[in-house]
């Protein structure tokens, strides 16, 4: 029986192979046969999401090229910019590959293309409707048998993705193994734990713990939660096979990085809110006012891109009008010759051409520039978490190579309405490729890490009282910021104020209260736009510089502790026995767009850092 079968499998690949050679435009190589969307086969909306392709080459020839991955609207018309990956597959393998594309709320269709024997492939895709709220999975082995838990996803360890850009839509994970990780996951699992992932371990199949090697020395501590930046680590003495769903809901439930770090009175005043209809609605309008992606490049776009005088350019239009129409009539009846007509016919077109074009030249700033921000989150290994939003208001256009420094690079043009002529590739050697119309903009928004520009402080003076913080000296290194517009310190719910003293940042006795920050979004303010009198233009009321640096840095701090709207209005309190330093400065060139072609850059950067008491504290 074995021989017979092995007969028929000899046979049907040289029959395929004589197939494939003499009719090759007959045989489909490459075939899509399954389709993950984000953790939980639903993606999150306006985030980044890992859409994983299980991808089988069928001929007996490799495939060596790009497969494209691009949103569609219902029309068929392509929309978004492309996102492209390289990739190898061995004759009669399966590889499954991952594209990072940045979804919002509505589920449209997806294409993935390829080219396969000189012709272009495609096969369709419909997206679930995205969730709002960030995934919680279980995270299994590849081919697990484990028992599935109802309402949890689980998620092959092997799928997980590899950048930490990739992982902003995952909000926690349950596990009761050890995963098997190659060192570029590993560090993204601990990576994103410190970015404030929540970690539920779990008992294995032998009732025992596990027990993490010294690479995932933050899992293995004794007591519970264990607290890592602004994740956290739970330990339960429970088996996931003998826990019902509801019974995990309820033992998972009150384990958050918030509930847990509230004080005694402020857990009070937490649990009768949760309770009234109150903090609902105040939860909703957090929510719908938390400034995404598309809002933050939005308004970098109304101020980076290049400003037209429209009334001018209106009132030759006008004018011309008059000369065309009542002006030409006029010289036909006065003139007693054609050529005398056609002359001044020929003249006054040339003039208003020649007018037009200089008009439109020198009518706008002539020079490109660059509006950015940055979130940069310190890691304990001196590795920096960037997000960047940055909009290229672009004079002259042509097609522009857009790559940042570091690596682990994640690209997005966040316009998944309208058509951008661009590519995009991840990773590390990942860029941007857009081509930009004259007097016009592009807007990236990045996820990246990098090493430059890491700094760190130390501890000096920290004395507390029962209202907060008396007194605060850190001293600084030489790598600290140079252009320092803003320096908080984060201890318990109140952000305090410091100021640069020689080598030392030192508290002045100002302070705010976080909340209040946080339930803070200046693009909703109405007066920040207004019509322009003349014509209904949108002009930005304030400076450029100005709009940047005092309306921009509650989101940037939104960022910063990536916080939902539901731990936002439980009063999020930081652990007593550490505090966080938020600089926001000048964005130093290393950290723009690299774009040769332009020289003018604006921008703001808001450095994130932990900073642990040590026992000598008071």
């Amino acid at each position: 029986m074995k021989i017979k079968t092995r007969n028929f499998k000899l046979k049907w690949i040289i029959y395929f192979s004589v197939v494939s050679f003499v009719f090759p435009q007959f045989v489909e190589a490459i075939e899509i046969h399954n389709i993950r969307w984000g953790f939980n086969n639903r993606p999150v909306a306006y985030k980044i999401n890992p859409v994983t392709l299980l991808v089988e080459n069928t001929s007996p020839t490799p495939f060596e090229g790009e497969i494209k991955f691009q949103q569609e609207s219902f029309r068929g018309q392509r929309i978004g910019i492309t996102l492209s990956a390289a990739t190898y597959i061995a004759p009669f393998e399966k590889k499954s590959l991952q594209f990072y594309p940045y979804i919002t709320e509505s589920a449209n269709n997806w294409e993935a293309s390829w080219e396969e024997n000189n012709d272009q492939q495609t096969q369709l895709f419909l997206a679930p409707r995205p969730a709002t709220d960030n995934a919680l999975i279980q995270l299994v082995q590849p081919d697990s048998l484990d028992r599935i838990i109802p309402g949890i996803k689980q998620y092959p360890e092997d799928l997980f993705p590899p950048l930490l850009g990739a992982v902003d839509s995952l909000d926690g994970i349950i596990l009761d193994h050890v995963p098997k990780w190659e060192k570029s996951r590993r560090t993204t699992f601990l990576q994103w734990i410190f970015a404030g992932g929540i970690v539920h371990v779990f008992e294995n199949s032998n009732g025992d713990l596990p027990i993490f090697p010294e690479s995932y020395s933050p899992l293995n501590g004794i007591s519970t939660p264990v607290f890592y930046g602004n994740g956290a680590v739970y330990r339960y003495q429970d088996k996931l096979s003998d826990l019902t769903a509801s019974d995990l809901k309820q033992l998972m439930a009150g384990n958050t990085r918030v509930s847990t770090l509230l004080s005694n009175t402020e857990e009070n005043t937490s649990s009768q809110a949760v309770d009234s209809k109150n903090i609902k609605v105040s939860e909703a309008l957090t929510y719908f006012s938390m400034a995404s992606d598309e809002e933050i490049l939005a308004t970098l776009t109304e101020i980076s891109k290049p400003k037209q005088i429209w009334y001018f350019i209106f009132l030759l239009s006008f004018f011309y009008l008059i000369v065309a129409g009542p002006g030409y009539y006029l010289v036909t009846k006065l003139s007693k010759k054609h050529s005398t007509y056609y002359g001044v016919y020929l003249t006054g077109t040339i003039l208003f051409c020649l007018t037009f074009l200089l008009i439109g030249h020198y009518s706008t700033n002539r020079t490109s520039q660059i509006h950015s921000l940055v979130v940069a989150n310190i890691m304990p290994d001196n590795e920096i978490d960037l997000t960047s939003w940055a909009s290229l208001g672009v004079v002259s256009g042509g097609n522009f190579n857009i790559t940042y420094t570091g690596d682990a690079h994640i690209y997005s043009a966040c316009q998944p309405y309208s058509k951008v002529n661009g590519i995009v590739t991840c990773g590390a050697e990942g860029y941007m490729q857009v081509d930009i119309p004259p007097n016009s903009s592009c807007a990236v928004f990045h996820r990246g890490k990098t090493l430059e520009t890491s700094f760190d402080v130390k501890v000096s003076t920290f004395l507390k009282n029962e209202t907060g913080v008396e007194k605060i000296s850190l001293e600084i290194d030489n790598n600290f910021p140079l252009q320092v517009e803003q320096v908080y310190f984060l201890f318990g719910a109140k952000l305090y104020e410091l100021k640069k003293e020689n080598e030392r940042l030192e508290y002045q006795g100002t302070s705010k209260n976080l909340f209040s920050i946080l339930n803070t979004n200046p693009l909703l303010e109405i007066n920040y736009f207004r019509p322009n009198r003349l014509f209904p233009f949108i002009n930005p009321k304030h400076q450029k510089n100005n709009f940047a640096l005092k309306k921009f840095f509650p989101i940037l701090l939104q960022r910063a502790m990536r916080l939902s709207a539901k731990e936002i209005n439980r009063r999020y309190r930081y652990p007593d026995n550490r505090g966080r330093l938020f600089v926001l400065s000048k964005t130093p060139d290393n950290l723009f767009p690299k774009t040769p072609e332009i020289s003018r850059k604006n921008g703001l950067v808001l450095y994130s850092l932990e900073v642990p008491f040590s026992d000598q504290t008071d």
